[in-house]
């Protein structure tokens, strides 16, 4: 673990299969990481340093640990990747925290009148239409910028986790659709402030233009509470 002293823009954080890396980033996606929280508002108690300061960091596991956590279920994996970070945090950091529970808005994505405007995926074609071997899952092609979402099948939870960003809130899926669409979706980010715009806000678009709707709602929500955290 070192602190970032690079001249470039260059960021990342990823995986290998016996390798973690950070490039470049603040501690907040990996602690968010660690502890499986999808939105970094859900973390609390940060000392003004952690959410400036930039670290690269390489974790190695030996062959034979890599080799363990690559024939566990992809449940359990993940969960026993996310401990390893936790160790990491609290041994590096000195990181420790308890959780916590909030109720807050949210909003829950359901089935418009006349059901879903998205075209489903068809599971034996790619992108060109070419004929893929049976099992295999189509290629895929996600776009998301400012004010719009376009993707080649997109599964719900990537829609969730895109239109938690355009809401600024928790997103739940009560769609019960299950398959992968092709989505085009567009609308004003500036939510109105911009006069010249001419497009629909987010809620109108998702109701027009994929045939679901976004409605309040309230839910409770895992936080992690920081206690300790050092440089």
């Amino acid at each position: 673990i070192k602190k970032w002293k690079g001249d470039s823009n260059r960021a990342g954080i990823g995986d290998l299969p016996d390798e973690f890396f950070m490039t470049n980033l603040t501690l907040e996606p990996l602690i968010t990481d660690a502890y499986g929280i999808e939105r970094n508002d859900r973390v609390t108690g940060w000392p003004g340093w952690a959410l400036s300061t930039r670290f690269d960091i390489t974790a190695k596991m030996d062959a034979e640990t890599a080799d363990a956590l690559r024939k566990l279920p992809k449940q359990q994996r993940e969960a026993q990747r996310q401990s390893m970070l936790q160790a990491l945090l609290a041994d590096r950091f000195k990181l420790k925290v308890h959780h916590a529970t909030e109720v807050r808005t949210a909003y829950e994505l359901a089935l418009a009148k006349g059901g879903p405007k998205m075209k489903e995926d068809n599971p034996d074609s790619d992108l060109d239409g070419i004929k893929l071997q049976e099992g295999v899952r189509p290629s895929t092609d996600w776009t998301i910028w400012d004010g719009k979402i376009s993707g080649h099948a997109m599964p719900i939870s990537i829609l969730l986790s895109q239109l938690q960003g355009a809401v600024d809130a928790i997103v739940v899926d009560k769609t019960g659709l299950t398959r992968r669409y092709d989505v085009v979706l567009h609308w004003d980010p500036t939510d109105g402030r911009n006069p010249n715009s001419t497009e629909p806000s987010i809620f109108t678009a998702v109701k027009e233009q994929l045939g679901l709707r976004l409605q309040p709602t309230k839910t409770t929500v895992d936080t992690i509470v920081i206690d300790h955290l050092e440089m």
